[in-house]
């Protein structure tokens, strides 16, 4: 029995896309903290004044007036028009940067996983189970199947003895293609005792299997 699971194109994916989101905003957050907000702070701080200074040049002002004649200047120095709203406060233009250094750093994390998982596999026949991280045992070495996370997460432990060394597999259905997992997880179990398999009990037989049992069991 040769199986092969590799990593599943939904996990490569999410990996993809959080990463992506995350330095996408942090770049957002880097343009408003160098750029966008202090150019907002200033414009905003240019229209409180210039409100006041239309005020005491125009009898009985006209908010209407004196919004058109923002309008005029604002558009001879090239800003955009209409109220520019409060000025941005120092402290939240720090806060930008501080934003951009988190989820910029997050985007990394995601990244780089993304890189390290691409190409991953786990290979199981007859007698051995390598991966391409190094792992190589042949089934009797293994001491151990956790199954504690496998039912909610997907995850099962396969701890084996190699070499005088002890070493952990990790299975994970969700993170590998499901079905070629699975295919592996059960092969484990078929060929260990049972009295390894902790947090958990070995996974039933699957339908063809039931299916394909009866009529033995009927003609017996």
């Amino acid at each position: 029995m040769n199986v092969r699971t590799k990593v599943s194109s939904n996990h490569l994916a999410r990996l993809a896309l959080i990463g992506s989101i995350s330095i996408g905003f942090g770049l957002y957050c880097l343009y408003d903290g160098f750029i966008g907000w202090p150019n907002q702070q200033k414009r905003a701080h240019e229209f409180i004044k210039f409100h006041e200074e239309q005020q005491t040049l125009i009898p009985k002002p006209d908010l209407k007036e004196i919004a058109d004649h923002w309008n005029i200047y604002a558009a001879e120095k090239g800003w955009p028009t209409g109220n520019p709203g409060e000025p941005k406060k120092d402290y939240e233009i720090s806060l930008q940067f501080v934003m951009a250094g988190v989820t910029g750093g997050i985007g990394l994390i995601f990244l780089t996983q993304l890189i390290m998982w691409r190409g991953r596999w786990i290979e199981s026949n007859d007698t051995t189970i390598t991966s391409n991280r190094g792992h190589q045992f042949k089934l009797d070495q293994i001491v151990e199947l956790d199954k504690k996370k496998w039912d909610k997460k997907g995850i099962a432990k396969v701890k084996f003895q190699a070499d005088g060394q002890n070493g952990r597999l990790t299975l994970d259905d969700c993170n590998y293609d499901r079905d070629t997992t699975q295919k592996i997880l059960r092969h484990v179990e078929a060929n260990i005792d049972h009295s390894m398999i902790v947090n958990g009990k070995p996974e039933p037989p699957l339908k063809a299997e039931k299916e394909t049992s009866q009529p033995a069991e009927a003609s017996g």
